[in-house]
């Protein structure tokens, strides 16, 4: 993990998140309560299933997931990067809107239609933290609080993370298994393709994996293990 700054939220002309998420939402939750809608949403009804507010569960809300909607805002605002993995996810393959307090833990429920509640997250990594409670925000993450291990593409606390966050650090790589498993392979493999290209073939400049995978990038420099002619 990497630090993540917490990027504004869009807003007309570009995208109206509040109307198109926000206010969506809210009215989403005051029809499953059985009360009226605030706005007028054309060609959309919805039975209630509860009779207060207070009786709206996260799992009805599954069933309406407005935050859908912004999944290329986000995208967009974040450069397509996982906050959790570091690395860059195509359009065209899994990225997900998770919600770093998980719906189930969300109160108020509106904070499930929030867009400071939003993680631009890997379908992976996402299916992982699901519903985890004692994962690190990557908006609170500051350098050097994660490293690498070159060799075998684990993630460790970092040289720089204060003992005083240690437990939380490790806690964070533990749950979403940043140490084992499809994680480390995949940045296993990304590092042997910059660090040994096949025979003949030209060594990877760095600048592609700063883009795509930064957080290898950066772990590269600062270990000094950068090819001959990247600066």
């Amino acid at each position: 993990m990497i630090p993540v700054v917490c990027q504004p939220e869009p807003k007309p002309p570009a995208y109206d998140f509040h109307h198109d998420v926000y206010e969506r939402g809210e009215d989403t939750i005051r029809q499953l309560a059985g009360l009226p809608p605030l706005r007028v949403w054309p060609g959309e009804t919805i039975t209630p299933r509860v009779s207060r507010i207070e009786d709206v569960t996260a799992a009805m809300l599954g069933d309406y997931p407005r935050w859908t909607r912004a999944l290329p805002a986000l995208h967009e605002a974040y450069g397509g990067l996982c906050a959790y993995l570091a690395r860059r996810i195509e359009l065209v393959e899994t990225p997900t809107a998770d919600h770093y307090i998980a719906r189930r833990q969300a109160k108020p429920l509106i904070l499930a239609f929030t867009w400071s509640n939003l993680r631009l997250s890997h379908h992976y990594i996402n299916g992982v933290k699901t519903d985890l409670a004692d994962v690190l925000d990557p908006f609170e993450v500051k350098e050097g609080w994660f490293a690498l291990i070159l060799a075998t593409g684990e993630t460790v606390p970092g040289p720089t993370a204060p003992p005083d966050r240690l437990a939380d650090i490790q806690r964070t790589i533990t749950l979403l298994q940043l140490d084992r498993g499809p994680v480390v392979k995949t940045r296993q493999r990304a590092i042997d393709r910059y660090r040994r290209p096949p025979p003949g073939e030209r060594f990877i400049p760095i600048w592609l994996l700063e883009q795509d995978e930064p957080f290898i990038a950066h772990e590269l420099r600062r270990q000094g293990q950068l090819n001959p002619g990247d600066a």
